[in-house]
């Protein structure tokens, strides 16, 4: 198995396993799911926030347009730390200025 080392920014398609709850699955049998990696720890372990293709007015999405023209949502609220061996492969890379909306978004949740 190869080893990811994904950057702060960068749009991966990941397992995330069965969620529960009103937390996001992804779909087929690993439940994969694309992903904003927010804050990199080292190179085992980061932040992530799943994506969705439906974007919501609540507090706690945050819309962009993906390079591909495609609308995205961040769903801040999913905020997860997740092992890079949940990585598939890297989709896109997000705006700068758009990975500094979503950690402005992030801190106000945290304080």
């Amino acid at each position: 198995m190869h080893t990811h080392f994904p950057k702060e920014g960068e749009v991966w398609m990941s397992s995330l396993g069965k969620n529960i709850g009103f937390e996001q699955n992804g779909s087929g049998g690993n439940f994969s799911r694309p992903i904003l990696v927010v804050k990199k720890f080292n190179n085992h372990m980061f932040w992530c926030a799943s994506l969705s293709t439906k974007q919501k007015k609540f507090d706690f999405y945050y819309n962009f347009t993906d390079p591909n023209g495609e609308k995205v949502s961040v769903i801040l609220a999913q905020l997860k730390l997740v092992s890079v061996k949940r990585l598939k492969r890297k989709l896109y890379d997000i705006s700068n200025n758009d990975l500094v909306k979503v950690k402005d978004e992030l801190r106000g949740f945290l304080v």
